[in-house]
């Protein structure tokens, strides 16, 4: 009677060792991981943005429009005259990729003799993106110059910054 115990428990236990071990339903498998690195975007200013030679009104503030492709329009009781030209951007990085431009909301244009000028309504040649063609790419940027009434004859200065990314 004990030997058939133990026969039963010994037959339980094996039955149980080979129902509940994890060995026999385990699977493994190797995965790969790649990366491709692309060729950096890079941005450098060409010719600088240029108003041209503008005059403002005595009494009321007005602006000067220069589009993305160098054309000043004059707002009311403002002049502009001159060369004005559009700021160009150089870019550079993978082939036939695209990039998105951002642009800044504004900037001052100091020095000369008066106020500070500030400048907004920025916009590009390119609607806001543009792919490379054999790894380059250009675009011209344009805004609108708001000069203060009575403002100061001089020449006033200023930077602004723009962003490329890929998309």
């Amino acid at each position: 009677m004990i030997n058939n115990k133990l026969l039963l428990v010994a037959g339980a236990a094996t039955l149980s060792a080979s129902v509940f071990s994890t060995g026999a339903f385990a699977a493994s498998a190797t995965g790969n991981a790649s990366a491709t690195v692309l060729e950096p975007l890079a941005i450098t200013a060409g010719a600088g943005m240029d108003f041209g030679d503008v005059a403002g009104d005595a009494d009321n503030a007005t602006t000067v429009s220069l589009s993305s492709g160098g054309i000043a329009t004059a707002g009311t009781g403002a002049n502009a005259s001159g060369s004005p030209a559009a700021g160009v951007f150089n870019v550079t990085g993978e082939d036939t990729l695209a990039y998105d431009i951002t642009l800044p909301t504004s900037t001052l244009l100091t020095g000369g003799g008066g106020a500070d000028m500030t400048v907004n309504g920025f916009t590009d040649s390119e609607g806001g993106s543009a792919s490379l063609v054999a790894g380059s790419g250009t675009f011209n940027v344009g805004a609108v110059l708001n000069i203060n009434a009575g403002q100061g004859a001089g020449n006033y200065t200023g930077t602004y910054s723009v962003i490329v990314e890929y998309q």
